[in-house]
């Protein structure tokens, strides 16, 4: 469970940088990338929250 959790939080790391990227490229609009930072927040922080309640290494 502790590596499950620990893979959400890079993916939710992961996210925002994919977005960012494809905002600069103009692939995607604003409101779009505002949807894929709100998808990386809830991701990082379910895998958050696994981690936290896994017993695995704080």
């Amino acid at each position: 469970m502790y590596t499950v959790a620990r893979f959400l939080q890079i993916i939710g790391l992961a996210i925002p940088l994919l977005a960012i990227v494809a905002q600069l490229n103009d692939a995607i609009k604003a409101n779009t990338m505002l949807g894929f930072l709100v998808a990386a927040v809830l991701v990082f922080s379910i895998g958050h929250l696994l981690q936290r309640y896994s017993g695995g290494p704080q």
